[in-house]
């Protein structure tokens, strides 16, 4: 998918929750954001923007997010908010609530995602709680539950890694 290593960015996403010692759900992306100076703000989006979730300012190093999202809306702008820093990105867009209909992400845009993802759902943790809660992966709304991510964004790690 748009030359997207999934397997590097997997790979930065283990050392940072490793430096921050989390080993469990839900992952605490604001304190990973406070840590690297960077302010999370909830606002509400004018009208033109009304679809947008969330974009961080680097001039005022802050992640803006819509306040109209549920909670785990937010968790996942944040920790694609943090995807581009992290990854280094120069130029992207902001991030959709909900994705367009046949959307073809760019590649900064596939790659944040893909951190987002393995930064709140890592592997490690997917296949523990799955054994430790005897659950399956059609089970993917318990398991979004546990995490704190939209369900979407878990029955998608799922199929992944099936």
């Amino acid at each position: 998918m748009n030359g997207v290593n999934h397997l590097d960015i997997e790979n930065t996403t283990l050392d940072i929750l490793d430096a921050y010692g989390i080993e469990k759900p839900v992952v605490d992306v604001s304190k990973i954001a406070k840590d690297k100076g960077i302010e999370i703000k909830e606002i509400k989006m004018p009208p033109t923007y009304s679809e947008v979730a969330g974009f961080y300012d680097k001039k005022v190093k802050t992640i803006y997010l819509n306040i109209e999202d549920k909670p785990v809306r937010k968790l996942f702008t944040v920790a694609h908010e943090l995807g581009h820093i992290f990854l280094n990105h120069e130029n992207y867009g902001v991030l959709f609530r909900i994705p367009k209909e046949n959307t073809k992400y760019s590649k900064v845009e596939s790659e944040a995602n893909s951190f987002a993802s393995s930064l709140l759902m890592p592997n490690f943790m997917i296949y523990d709680y799955l054994e430790k809660y005897d659950l399956t992966q059609s089970d993917y709304k318990k398991m979004a539950e546990m995490f704190g991510v939209p369900v979407v964004a878990m029955k998608n790690k799922l199929d992944y890694l099936k």
